[in-house]
């Protein structure tokens, strides 16, 4: 119980940070999570998940998401429904060594090898733009400047 009270917290901090750093009131969140009453987050919901007193379902997450103008995979990591992302040399040291067996035994074809390239490029930009918003609360292309 109390690592789901931590996570409802950390997501609190985080939903509160991310008002704030845009100078928005819960009720912009709702107006911008939907263009209709019926697509919108409830006040209520979001007075919860502000004070820590619920975590956000999937749905909820896009919502926020959509709102705040931030990939779903980076609020679906905050209210904790996937796994964070391991730190940098964790995975990108895993996937090498993933490669390295499967060039090896002969597993992986060119169009294997260019997909896990794909996706460890996806990856690091995810990763970039999910601290940069941590920082910032701001988006932009990784490598660009705002």
């Amino acid at each position: 119980m109390a690592e789901e009270e931590s996570r409802r917290r950390q997501f609190a901090e985080w939903l509160t940070d991310q008002l704030r750093q845009r100078g928005w009131t819960q009720g912009r969140l709702i107006l911008q999570s939907g263009s209709t009453d019926e697509e919108r987050l409830s006040s209520a919901a979001v007075s919860r998940y502000s004070t820590g007193k619920m975590l956000p379902d999937v749905v909820s997450c896009q919502k926020i998401a959509r709102a705040f103008g931030l990939p779903i995979e980076l609020v679906l990591r905050k209210a904790g429904l996937i796994e964070p992302l391991p730190s940098k040399t964790d995975w990108v040291q895993q996937i090498i060594d993933d490669l390295a067996h499967a060039v090896d035994a002969g597993q992986l074809s060119e169009e294997g090898r260019l997909a896990i390239i794909a996706q460890i490029r996806r990856e690091q930009r995810l990763q970039e733009l999910e601290r940069k918003v941590a920082k910032t609360g701001e988006i932009s292309e990784p490598g660009t400047s705002t």
